[in-house]
């Protein structure tokens, strides 16, 4: 994606929450009381969560493959019982050591 279309996704996403939060804060404003409240965050929880969704799964995803790497590594230095000295390569095929 270019930059274009990511500055393009970043101002609909913005606009979206500058409406939501606009309309919320005229809503309660208008009917400042206990239930108006209730009624905006139980119309608007989606938004509470999604953030910590939208950041939480990519961040789970990282730290899986940080942790599969790290074991890739350590079974192919007992497999060949390879010095850890070498200099690894991750992104090769089929995991070759390359020497000093």
């Amino acid at each position: 994606m270019d930059s274009a279309g990511r500055a393009a996704i970043w101002t609909l996403i913005g606009i979206a929450v500058a409406f939501k939060v606009v309309t919320s804060i005229v809503i309660f404003m208008m009917q400042p009381s206990a239930p108006s409240a209730a009624f905006l965050i139980g119309m608007h929880w989606l938004w509470f969560v999604a953030p910590f969704v939208i950041l939480g799964l990519p961040s789970l995803f990282w730290f899986r493959l940080m942790r599969v790497r790290a074991k890739r590594r350590q079974l192919i230095l007992e497999e060949w019982r390879a010095q850890p000295e070498l200099d690894w390569t991750p992104a090769a095929t089929h995991g070759r050591m390359k020497g000093p």
